[in-house]
C-alpha cells in the first residue's frame, strides 16, 4: 500500500461531491423550512421526497454510465461534463416558479427530472472516487469529500437567508451558476487511468454485471445496513427544519443556524475522524458517534419541550458539538463504503449501496410528517435518534465480516493469468 497521498485529486473529488449535495440540501432543508413557513400541511411533506426517486434507481442507470465512455475525454468525464450543464440549466428554471402551496407540484416535477439527470452524474463522480483512491487516500479523502459536501450542504440549506435577502429568482439562478463552478476542477483536470480490476475486467471481455454485485457474500450485511442508514439520518433530520420553523425561527435566523452549526461540527469530525482512525480503527471510532445519537435526540427532545429555543448563540453551540458527535460515524460509514466497492465496476458497486441509502432516505422522508404528527415533536426525536442507533449498532457487529469477505474479494479480482495493458482501455 502506497503511503503517499495525492492531495489535489482528494480536493477535486470533494468539490465534485459539492456539486452534488448542493441542491439536494436545498431540496432536503431549505425547501422544507420554506414551504413549511408559507403554510404548506405536514401531511403534504411526502410530496418534497419525490425528486429522492430516481436517486434509489441509481443501479439502473449505473450499468449504462459504466458501460459506455469516451476514453480522450475520460470515461467519468464523459458523464460529469453534460448532466452538470443540464442539471443546472434545470435547477435556474425554478427560478421563475416562486415557492407557495399553489406551486409545490411544478416545483417539485422539475426537481424530480434534474435529480433523474444528476444521478448520471453522481454515478460518475462516485465511480470516479471509489476507484481512484488508495487505502492509504480514504481516511483524509473521505473527510475531504464528506466535508466538502456538509459545506455544499449549508450552501444550499443557507439559501434560505439569501431568498430573504435579495428574492427567489436572483437566488436560484446564482444558486445554478454555483453548480458549474463546483464541477469546473474535474472538467479541467485530467482523468486517471481505471484501476487494474478494471482493466482486467475489460481483458476478459466483461461487463459490470449488477447481480455479481448482488451475489457477493458481504452484500448481504452492505445493502441492508445502507437503507437503514439512509433511513436513520433521513428520518431526524429531515424534520429538524420543519420543526425549527414550527418553534419560530425566521429564515434568516435558519440561514445563520445551518451553516454555522454544519460547518464546526462536520469541519471537526473531518479533522478528527482520520486521526480516531489511525489511531484507534474504524469501528472504534464509529462507536463514538453512534453514541451520540441518543443524545442528540434526547437533546431535541429537550428543545421541543421548552416554550421557546434558548438564545440563537448558545442553540447553534450546542448543534454544533452534537454535530460532531454524529458527523464522527458519517465520516467512519463513508470511509468503509468507498472500500466496500469493487474496483472492477465501481459505479455499479456504489450505485447499488447509494440506490439502497437513497430509498432509505426516501421512505423516511416520506413517511417523517406523519409520524410527527401523529407522535408529537418531543416522542419524535427520541425515537429518530433511537432507531438511527440500533443502525448503527448493526454497523459495529458486522464490520469484521464484512472486512474479511471484502478483502477475500479483492484478492481475487486483482489477480490475473495474463497482466492487463493499460494502453487496451
Amino acid at each position: 500500500m502506497s503511503a503517499t497521498r495525492d492531495l489535489p485529486k482528494l480536493f477535486t473529488l470533494g468539490v465534485l461531491h459539492m456539486a452534488q449535495y448542493f441542491p439536494a440540501a436545498f431540496t432536503g432543508v431549505a425547501l422544507p423550512f420554506i414551504l413549511r413557513r408559507e403554510g404548506l400541511p405536514l401531511e403534504m411533506f411526502w410530496l418534497l421526497a419525490l425528486p429522492g426517486v430516481p436517486r434509489w434507481l441509481k443501479w439502473a442507470i449505473a450499468l449504462v454510465v459504466d458501460n459506455y465512455g469516451n476514453a480522450r475525454i475520460g470515461y467519468r468525464k464523459t458523464w460529469i461534463i453534460p448532466c452538470t450543464l443540464i442539471g443546472a440549466a434545470l435547477y435556474a428554471s425554478i427560478a421563475w416558479v416562486p415557492p407557495s402551496v399553489a406551486t409545490v407540484h411544478a416545483i417539485v416535477a422539475v426537481l424530480t427530472v434534474k435529480s433523474f439527470i444528476m444521478a448520471a452524474q453522481d454515478i460518475a463522480v462516485d465511480g470516479y472516487a471509489a476507484e481512484s483512491m488508495t487505502d492509504a487516500e480514504r481516511p483524509i479523502g473521505t473527510s475531504i469529500i464528506v466535508f466538502l459536501a456538509t459545506l455544499a450542504g449549508v450552501l444550499g440549506s443557507g439559501v434560505v437567508a439569501l431568498v430573504e435577502l435579495y428574492g427567489w429568482r436572483p437566488t436560484m439562478l446564482g444558486a445554478s451558476v454555483l453548480l458549474i463552478v463546483a464541477a469546473a476542477p474535474a472538467i479541467i483536470r485530467r482523468e486517471p487511468p481505471p484501476p487494474r480490476a478494471t482493466l482486467i475486467r475489460k481483458a476478459r471481455g466483461e461487463r459490470p454485471n449488477l447481480f455479481k454485485a448482488l451475489a457477493r457474500p458481504e452484500s448481504r450485511y452492505i445493502l441492508p445496513f445502507l437503507f437503514l442508514f439512509g433511513f436513520g439520518g433521513a428520518f431526524f433530520g429531515s424534520m429538524v427544519g420543519p420543526f425549527l420553523a414550527d418553534k419560530g425561527l425566521t429564515l434568516t435566523q435558519f440561514g445563520i443556524l445551518a451553516p454555522i452549526s454544519a460547518i464546526a461540527g462536520s469541519g471537526a469530525g473531518a479533522i478528527a475522524t482520520p486521526l480516531l482512525v489511525a489511531r484507534f480503527g474504524l469501528r472504534n471510532t464509529a462507536m463514538i458517534g453512534v453514541a451520540m445519537l441518543p443524545v442528540e435526540g434526547l437533546t431535541f427532545c429537550a428543545f421541543a419541550l421548552m416554550p421557546a429555543l434558548p438564545p440563537l448563540p448558545m442553540f447553534v453551540a450546542v448543534v454544533a458539538v452534537l454535530g460532531f458527535g454524529t458527523s464522527v460515524y458519517t465520516f467512519a460509514v463513508n470511509n468503509s463504503r468507498f472500500r466496500w466497492v469493487s474496483k472492477a465496476q465501481a459505479g455499479t458497486d456504489y450505485s447499488m449501496q447509494s440506490s439502497l441509502w437513497n430509498f432509505g432516505i426516501w421512505v423516511a422522508g416520506s413517511v417523517a410528517g406523519f409520524v410527527v404528527a401523529i407522535t408529537g415533536w418531543s416522542v419524535f426525536f427520541p425515537l429518530a435518534a433511537g432507531a438511527a442507533a440500533a443502525f448503527g449498532v448493526f454497523y459495529l457487529v458486522a464490520f469484521d465480516r464484512i472486512e474479511r469477505l471484502v478483502r477475500a474479494r479483492e484478492g481475487t479480482e486483482s489477480t490475473d493469468d495474463s497482466a492487463a495493458d493499460p494502453a487496451a482501455s
